[in-house]
């Protein structure tokens, strides 16, 4: 039986912080597409970006600049379990879309995923990719134009990585390839506890018990045990959201813009930019007021998710006296 396919985007909340998922067109089996009326977006937000069980949602990300340590390969693509913060990584030389599908295929259980949040990287916006997660009924939902704290999970855990791989690499210079650096410690941070959680990545998501205690020590750990630890990890995740969300807000500009007004948007990512360029282009017309924080404005992109922009990247225009 043919399905019909729905198009999503990431919906901020009037927190700022708060992501919401919003179907915003259906296509039919026939080709027909039908938008969502805006009247009726709010009643398509459908779930949080809070995740019940592992695999439910994933996000994905990828980290430059590795080229000549003992390797030729360049990138380290990241895939994060939001759940368990479990992380499963690929390395290699492209940023095309058969690296991303290596990294899902990478994932034991990846008919399980719900859910890939990105950034809008051009492999994985790619038709390859898109039609691989559709083979396998994942949803993908891109975040809004340079905005990567809508992707603040995959962020954090970069810095982290990064940080572990150069103490390492530069405990031996020229013995060791990055790559497998890398590996050892993605695999040492799923067997570390988390700070959020206060349990290992790998215990949450299969049940290994990977504490230093020797194993004649350890106490045999029941089922009913593994998941009150879960049921822990989720209460201490919304926790630590929320004391995020309230440091947030406190330093928040806060606009309030309309269907109509004109606006300057950000000329790209500033690590982008010439030291000349721009750094507003404009101004834009707001087209659509997706939510309190996103903004679809035509700033020419061909695709529709490239021209969904997170209010903190806006300006109001100045109304002349």
């Amino acid at each position: 039986m043919e399905k019909l396919r729905f198009t999503f985007t990431i919906l901020g909340g009037s927190d700022g912080k708060t992501n919401l998922i919003c179907i915003t067109s259906i296509e039919t089996p026939d080709g027909r597409l039908f938008d969502i009326p805006d009247d009726l977006k709010p009643v398509s937000k459908h779930i949080a970006i809070t995740a019940t069980k592992p695999l439910e949602i994933v996000s994905i990300d990828t980290i430059g600049g590795f080229g000549g340590s003992r390797s030729t390969k360049k990138y380290l693509h990241l895939l994060v379990d939001h759940f368990t913060r479990y992380a499963y990584i690929v390395n290699s030389k492209t940023q095309s879309a058969k690296d991303f599908i290596k990294l899902l295929n990478n994932v034991p259980n990846c008919h399980e995923i719900g859910i890939v949040l990105t950034d809008q990287y051009p492999g994985i916006n790619s038709q390859e990719f898109k039609t691989f997660l559709q083979k396998k009924s994942i949803t993908l939902i891109f975040t809004a134009v340079n905005s990567p704290f809508s992707n603040g999970l995959n962020e954090r855990l970069n810095q982290t990585l990064v940080n572990k791989i150069r103490c390492k690499l530069n405990e031996k210079p020229n013995t060791t390839a990055w790559t497998s650096i890398a590996h050892n410690c993605v695999d040492k941070y799923n067997n570390t506890e988390h700070s959020i959680t206060g349990f290992a990545p790998r215990y949450l998501m299969d049940g290994t018990d990977v504490s230093l205690i020797p194993n004649e020590l350890k106490l045999e750990k029941q089922t009913s045990d593994w998941m009150r630890d879960r049921k822990t990890a989720i209460e201490r995740s919304i926790k630590s959201h929320e004391y995020n969300k309230t440091i947030v807000n406190k330093k928040r500009i806060k606009y309030n813009f309309e269907v109509g007004d004109m606006v300057y948007v950000e000329n790209g990512h500033k690590l982008n930019r010439r030291k000349l360029d721009e750094l507003r282009i404009g101004p834009f017309k707001i087209e659509e007021k997706v939510s309190q924080s996103i903004y679809k404005i035509n700033t020419g992109h061909k695709k529709k998710e490239s021209n969904l922009f997170h209010i903190t990247k806006l300006t109001p225009v100045p109304i002349p006296e």
